[in-house]
């Protein structure tokens, strides 16, 4: 397993999901980090061009090495998640802003546990019982006034129920936004009604990008490739001292599946089966997600965009409860599991275990 730390060396371009066609629609938004498509691209393609001697104009050839448009090949990967660089070298992974949080000041808090449902709620969902994270009479008195990002150091305190320290998004990157207008190379002019704008991440110094994957040989320490949109430039350094928590084994009774980045599933926000990811029996009793993301992205070997997928936004938490002794399943020896109907492989769906 490799895992690298990925640093800019400019602004960072990482396009959502929505199409930005010429004459359609003139602004590009940004998201931060990557869906975990852009990261794969990019190190099937550094692999591909400083690795291997294949042709790139071969597709039969380069399908043998990373894999073709329709697959993944033998990369298996986890993230991008956010992480920093401390004072003394080490590497700080940031958690994206629960979606069980409540944020008072600078602090990031989990709502209230799931109760039992009371007998008079009856909700259409295709699971038998879903519980309130809170009591629908409670009286509201702290409204979320920014999203914190959490340490993965106090992730365990958090899962306890105690307030920990949050991270603004303002301490991490920056939106910066480019103006521009087509031009006619041939008359050297403008192209009337072509404006766009696009808004590009800045990260801030010692911030940047980690995943770790396998399949793809990786013997250069440190170097940069190419990452997102207009190819803009990353350094990226193998780092060999990070270790994230171990998957528990069994389960706990009593747990959550908290989402890195986002998840794929077959019916909008449930899996086509639990099954599929559990060993043992396991009932989920509430989830807290926001509204679902756009992954797309583009296909360099057709040379068009990708089909669009909706997904769980990174943040979302579900609460399950096992029947009896229950474990994940594993389909790699990779750090993070994942949960996803679609692209698990690449690292949709890469989640971590608390307890609740």
């Amino acid at each position: 397993m490799t895992t690298l730390f990925l640093e800019p060396l400019d602004v960072w371009l990482f396009r959502d999901g929505r199409p930005f066609t010429a004459g359609q629609q003139f602004r590009a938004a940004s998201r931060f980090p990557p869906s975990p498509l852009v990261v794969q691209g990019a190190l099937r393609a550094y692999h591909l061009m400083v690795h291997s001697t294949v042709p790139p104009w071969d597709a039969a050839a380069v399908a043998g090495v990373v894999g073709g448009p329709d697959d993944w090949g033998p990369l298996r990967l986890v993230g991008p998640l956010v992480a920093r660089r401390t004072a003394s070298g080490e590497f700080e992974v940031l958690l994206p802003p629960p979606a069980d949080a409540a944020f008072p000041g600078r602090q990031a808090r989990r709502l209230p546990l799931p109760e039992q449902p009371p007998e008079w709620l009856r909700l259409p969902t295709p699971t038998p019982a879903l519980f309130p994270l809170w009591h629908a009479g409670e009286p509201v008195s702290e409204k979320a006034s920014q999203r914190l990002w959490l340490r993965l150091t106090d992730f365990a305190a958090y899962s306890r129920g105690e307030p920990v320290p949050g991270v603004p998004q303002e301490e991490l990157w920056a939106e910066e936004v480019r103006i521009g207008i087509a031009q006619d190379s041939s008359r050297r002019t403008t192209r009337e009604g072509l404006y766009y704008e696009a808004r590009y991440v800045r990260p801030a110094p010692g911030v940047g990008l980690l995943v770790s994957f396998t399949g793809l040989d990786w013997p250069e320490p440190a170097g940069v490739l190419a990452l997102g949109g207009e190819r803009r430039s990353a350094r990226f350094e193998v780092v060999t001292s990070f270790a994230p928590p171990p998957v528990p084994e069994p389960l706990p009774e009593r747990f959550v599946l908290f989402f890195l980045t986002p998840a794929v599933f077959e019916r909008g926000w449930l899996p086509r089966d639990w099954g599929a990811f559990f060993e043992g029996s396991v009932e989920l009793v509430a989830a807290a997600l926001d509204r679902y993301e756009t992954v797309g992205g583009f296909d360099l070997a057709r040379g068009r965009e990708r089909p669009a997928h909706r997904a769980v936004p990174a943040g979302s938490v579900y609460y399950f409860v096992a029947r009896g002794e229950a474990r994940l399943r594993r389909t790699s020896d990779l750090p993070w599991p994942t949960v996803s109907d679609w692209g698990a492989e690449i690292g949709f769906g890469t989640v971590l275990i608390g307890g609740w």
